[in-house]
């Protein structure tokens, strides 16, 4: 189990990067918080999408699904606040670091 919850964890930092760049590189006037915050809830949402389809076919009574499917989402939100976040974080300030702002980029075009 525990290393179920380290791969889940491995597989959110992976795809809180991806997003992370592909803001970046998609939406380079978007705010970082905006960016972080999309990337973060992205990378904890995707994973958790397969179990959510799992559960609503295999759980048979409607009050064991509805407990199964707000478990699977408070996990889904935490591993967005408690893995994406800072990844998403780390890597949304470095990809933005270096890149001139839309204001400067036309500013170097004239």
């Amino acid at each position: 189990m525990v290393l179920g919850i380290l791969f889940l964890a491995v597989v959110v930092a992976l795809f809180s990067i991806a997003f992370s760049f592909i803001l970046a590189v998609a939406r380079p006037a978007m705010s970082l918080r905006r960016r972080v915050l999309a990337a973060s809830l992205g990378a904890g949402i995707i994973p958790s999408i397969p179990a959510f389809f799992a559960i609503g076919y295999d759980v048979v009574g409607p009050a064991e699904r509805m407990v199964a499917l707000s478990a699977t989402g408070v996990f889904a939100l935490l591993m967005a606040g408690l893995v994406g976040f800072p990844v998403a974080y780390v890597f949304s300030s470095r990809a933005g670091r270096g890149r001139a702002s839309v204001a400067d980029r036309g500013k170097l075009a004239e």
